[in-house]
């Protein structure tokens, strides 16, 4: 608790349906911290910008990505990792830094880490440790991240992009380690002018940090290989990945050289605070731009940790670069090394799923669908076994175009993730079996769809015969309502018959009108078009 003294804090009652919990609040660290906050991340300027100014120049670029493990408890405590509930309710001694708490390594998180390095195709560790790394901050109440500076869990390996990732060349990215770290707490902006509320339910939530080697030379190559990361990681079960949640962020880090120079020559900028694939293409950017244009003019380009103004499409400074010495790492003494056996270790890598570019090369042959569509799925947790089980004894495009159009924009309307929705492969399957079976038209499906994703539970026959949705399947019943609407509007029939094939879609029209949707559209025009040719 001594740490926490020195800050100027104080709490308040955060109440929420009548459960209070204590928020720190501390002055904000950087006046710019307030004000990055407050800016909604617009549209990026110039997306399309060339990359480098010229052909004199080429840039290096490093990513440092931090995902949030998918474990139950934290890294180094029993608490939940639930962090965005109410907050400072899933916080222990451990997590808020109080004198005497000692952490105790989550065995799962370290099975997590190492499911990733093998996915990756790199090699885990036999024996790896933990470091501090000192700075102090308002989130961070120990004073120090305990953090695998030196000896990670991980090393090696790397990611592939190419024509399925939406390039239309080959890079390889290699991965330079991987390594398990706490999370910090929250920090909270705007709710009381010149203060910053502090929620602990995030601090010490387990991370891993994927560090790249500086193999990336665009912005594109950059969101290309967080895209594909992202959707490994959820693959793998290792992570969600959502990075409008930040359970996935990025640092960048990038460096501008003139071509025939050392590439490592030019000093190196972070760039802090990327949330999208996006950002991380503007911010990158617009940093190559500053950069280039600071070179050709003869300046030199100073070190330091930048954020993004997407709003003007700049970056700015926030701090100076901070270099090891300045963290001071030392060894972590309450936190034992991990040792992990090779017969552990080939547990993990047998337990793997099939990788995603193999899973998307058998979709594609198995089920004869286009690239995108697959890789849509893909990129969805949950969904491709959702398809694969709704696709038994049924049309593979139906069942894709039904899940990439209709379900992922009910998903995206009600920003909701598959595998959180109501809706079950059963419910789905009743769906696709009436409209192949003529019970219901297309239209009436999606009502049932979004009634399903409402949560409702009767079977698909019930909500039918409720709503009153059976397809009239009577040809003679439908010939007399349309044989009744032609005698009604001689006009139109008239201007068919003169050429104004329009017309035709007015009696279709009319006659689902008065059926209220239960005639087939197709079933309709064809007797309509068969009575009126009967005319000429």
């Amino acid at each position: 608790m001594h740490r926490l003294q020195s800050l100027r804090t104080f709490c308040l009652n955060h109440s929420r349906g009548g459960v209070s919990a204590p928020v720190l609040c501390t002055k904000p660290r950087h006046r710019k911290d307030t004000l990055v906050q407050k800016r909604a991340v617009g549209s990026i300027a110039q997306e399309a910008r060339k990359e480098t100014a010229d052909n004199e120049f080429k840039a290096t670029i490093g990513l440092e990505l931090h995902a949030q493990l998918a474990a139950s408890q934290k890294l180094f405590s029993a608490a939940s990792a639930q962090w965005n509930e109410p907050p400072n309710t899933n916080v222990c001694a451990i997590d808020a830094g109080l004198p005497g708490a000692l952490p105790q390594l989550n065995p799962r998180c370290v099975e997590l880490a190492a499911r990733a390095i093998l996915a990756f195709g790199g090699r885990v560790q036999q024996r790896s440790s933990f470091d501090r790394k000192h700075y102090f901050y308002a989130d961070q109440p120990l004073g120090y991240q305990i953090t695998q500076q030196h000896y990670p869990i991980g090393r090696g390996g790397y990611i592939q992009l190419g024509p399925t990732d939406g390039l239309n060349y080959s890079k390889r990215v290699h991965i330079h380690q991987l390594q398990l770290e706490q999370d910090t707490a929250k920090s909270i902006h705007g709710v009381y002018p010149g203060y910053v509320l502090v929620d602990l339910n995030r601090a010490g939530v387990a991370l891993i940090e994927i560090v790249s080697d500086p193999d990336i030379e665009t912005a594109i190559e950059a969101s290309t290989y967080v895209r594909k990361m992202q959707t490994l990681l959820r693959h793998i079960g290792v992570s969600n990945c959502n990075m409008e949640e930040g359970s996935l962020r990025c640092d960048v880090n990038v460096s501008v050289y003139r071509i025939g120079e050392d590439r490592l020559s030019g000093a190196r900028c972070e760039l802090k605070n990327l949330n999208s694939l996006k950002t991380i293409r503007g911010a990158i950017g617009a940093e190559i731009a500053r950069q280039t244009e600071i070179i050709r003019k003869g300046g030199y380009v100073e070190q330091e940790t930048r954020g993004y103004d997407a709003r003007c499409d700049k970056t700015y400074p926030l701090r100076s670069k901070e270099t090891a010495p300045d963290y001071r790492y030392m060894p972590e003494p309450d936190v034992p090394e991990i040792h992990l056996s090779q017969d552990w270790i080939e547990r993990v890598q047998s337990a793997l799923p099939e990788m995603p570019e193999m899973t998307l090369a058998r979709v594609r042959l198995q089920y004869s669908l286009t690239q995108e569509d697959v890789a849509t799925m893909l990129n969805e947790p949950g969904c491709l076994a959702f398809f694969e089980e709704s696709v038994q004894g049924r049309d593979p495009k139906r069942v894709s175009s039904w899940i990439t159009s209709e379900i992922f924009g009910q998903l995206s309307y009600r920003n909701q993730k598959l595998i959180d929705s109501p809706l079950t492969v059963q419910q789905f399957a009743q769906i696709l079996d009436s409209i192949s079976t003529d019970l219901i038209t297309s239209a009436q499906a999606k009502q049932l769809l979004i009634a399903f994703m409402d949560g409702e539970k009767r079977h698909v026959s019930d909500l039918i015969k409720a709503h009153g949705w059976e397809v009239i399947g009577d040809e003679s019943r439908l010939q007399g309502i349309a044989e009744d609407l032609l005698e009604k509007h001689p006009k139109e029939v008239a201007g068919y018959l003169k050429g104004q094939t329009r017309r035709l879609n007015f009696f279709v029209g009319k006659l689902m009108q008065l059926t209220k949707g239960q005639a087939k559209p197709q079933e309709a025009n064809r007797i309509i078009r068969k009575l009126l040719e009967s005319k000429r």
